[in-house]
């Protein structure tokens, strides 16, 4: 049984005030921790826009905040743990200046969040899978790079399939400071994992199937044991699962993605499962979400 991590009432009470005032639930609506999905009176975590304004408040700080205190009462970070607030925010604007690219699924909240962990976990070996035009490796490994960085990692692995996002991605990074041990890599996960040895202490997944790739694949009539090559995510994570060292994190986003929730399923009962990982939690802090899963 995984922990799933909520925001505070005053957060979920002033992402429903936003709704109110965007006029798209009634004056009297309220938040019900039991309604079901979709409901547009009784607002309920997994209502997508709810969750949207969730990811977007100014309470974004104290949501991290109280994440990092999970993380310390259930024994996974010293209780000593902690972050630069202010590198955060420099971070942030530094990011928005020197990267460029198109739009991106990361709330506010999920940015700090991802800085937060990378932070408190220092890891020595990162590797992310599905980094695009490298703005999530730009938070995934925030306090590793950059003029001011916490420390210093040994590796910083980001890859994708599209040549063209990778081309951008080393441009942006080539903007920044102490970026030495990132390596960006353009080829499709499955192939560049086999080339690429462990270990792994900290993986970010966020890699897609592009139409094409699907299509192709499909017509290849291309399966895995869970089913067609929607379930990309659990792939990747058993072809790298003997390189995670124990205590190994592995985040995904979009775990809570309505439009992703029934490909990530397989993915989510197997890190779920006491038999691959010690602990999972879910971060239900946005519209897409995260899943923290501990080895």
């Amino acid at each position: 049984m995984a922990l799933t991590f909520h925001p505070s009432r005053e957060a979920i009470e002033l992402a429903l005030e936003k709704m109110k005032d965007d006029g798209l639930v009634h004056p009297d609506a309220a938040f019900n921790e039991d309604a079901p999905d979709g409901l547009r009176r009784e607002v309920a975590h997994r209502d997508p826009y709810f969750a949207y304004r969730l990811g977007r408040t100014s309470l974004e700080t104290g949501i991290v905040d109280s994440a990092l205190e999970l993380l310390k009462r259930e024994g996974h970070v010293p209780v000593s743990a902690d972050y630069d607030r202010l590198a955060v925010d420099a971070h942030r604007a530094r990011l928005k200046d020197k990267f460029e690219g198109s739009w991106t699924s990361l709330s506010p909240t999920m940015e700090r969040l991802m800085y937060m962990l990378t932070s408190v976990r220092r890891p020595a070996h990162l590797l992310e899978l599905g980094s695009f035009w490298g703005y999530t490796l730009g938070w995934f490994a925030g306090p590793c790079i950059g003029p001011n960085r916490a420390y210093a990692a040994e590796r910083i692995i980001g890859i994708d399939v599209d040549a063209d996002m990778v081309k951008k991605a080393r441009a942006n990074f080539k903007k920044l400071e102490n970026v030495s041990e990132v390596e960006l890599i353009a080829e499709d996960a499955r192939t560049a994992l086999d080339h690429i040895e462990g270990p792994f202490d900290f993986v970010y997944i966020e890699a897609k199937y592009e139409n094409r790739a699907i299509a192709e694949a499909e017509a290849a009539g291309e399966t895995s044991e869970l089913g067609p090559v929607s379930g990309l995510y659990l792939i990747l994570l058993k072809q790298i699962y003997d390189r995670l060292p124990e205590g190994a994190w592995v985040m995904a986003h979009d775990n809570l993605d309505w439009t992703a929730r029934k490909q990530l399923a397989p993915y989510v009962a197997f890190v779920r499962d006491k038999a691959h990982f010690r602990e999972s939690i879910c971060f239900d802090i946005d519209d897409c979400g995260m899943e923290l899963s501990i080895r």
